[in-house]
């Protein structure tokens, strides 16, 4: 898909920022800790628990892990095929099969398969906005780029600085991928919170808005 206007990149950073946020702030409640799209923090918590010679849960992670990771080559190898707006489809299933499971006896087990499925496919489909690369799963490399650029953008200002200024957008979608995400796991917290009995079906809005908006931008550029 072409580069998209900052205004259509800032919404749809908005919407995917808001839906990895709550995702992971469900899952690590969920899930014992474990969370459904950071693999930093993952790798981390699987260390640990082998070291303290939880091989079980260890191994749980582990898996989660390497859901994550099978998922996103099979994402990749789909956003090579056919319309990112696919990707988005598959992510709803997802939600209402995380519903189905959850509650249900071995809910743990199954939500370490859905859970990072969801967060992987979401991570490969749409990952480049206005020209920026920005990966809304997380957002640690969002922040560290949203703070170089508006270093280069202070530094530009200086007396015979050579340093070249900027793009707005570099500065600010990086650091909307962020506040999003806080936006998102809040939202989760509120869910929680009232003790919601659908609480993976609350995303689905933003899914849906996310594929009409993403095929919308599809039809017009093949018109072009």
């Amino acid at each position: 898909m072409a580069s998209a206007p900052v205004l259509a990149s800032a919404r749809r950073i908005l919407l995917l920022g808001l839906l990895a946020g709550y995702i992971n702030a469900l899952s690590f409640i969920d899930l014992g800790g474990m969370f459904a799209g950071a693999m930093t923090g993952n790798t981390i918590h699987m260390d640990a628990t082998f070291a303290a010679g939880n091989w079980q849960h260890g191994l749980q992670v582990a898996e989660l892990i390497l859901v994550f990771f099978l998922t996103a080559i099979m994402a990749a190898c789909l956003r090579l095929v056919t319309l990112p707006v696919y990707g988005f489809v598959i992510m709803a299933v997802l939600l209402i099969i995380a519903q189905g499971v959850h509650g249900a006896p071995h809910q743990v087990r199954y939500e370490c398969l859905v859970l990072p499925a969801l967060m992987a496919i979401q991570g490969q489909t749409l990952a480049r906005f206005s020209g920026n690369a920005i990966q809304t799963v997380v957002i640690t490399s969002n922040l560290l780029k949203c703070a170089a650029a508006l270093a280069a953008w202070l530094m530009s200002y200086l007396p015979g600085n050579t340093v070249s200024r900027p793009s707005r957008s570099a500065v600010f979608l990086p650091g909307l991928s962020w506040v999003a995400f806080l936006m998102g796991a809040a939202t989760a917290s509120v869910a929680l919170s009232l003790n919601s009995s659908l609480p993976f079906l609350w995303p689905l809005p933003l899914v849906a808005i996310l594929c009409f908006d993403i095929s919308r931008a599809e039809r017009a550029q093949r018109l072009d």
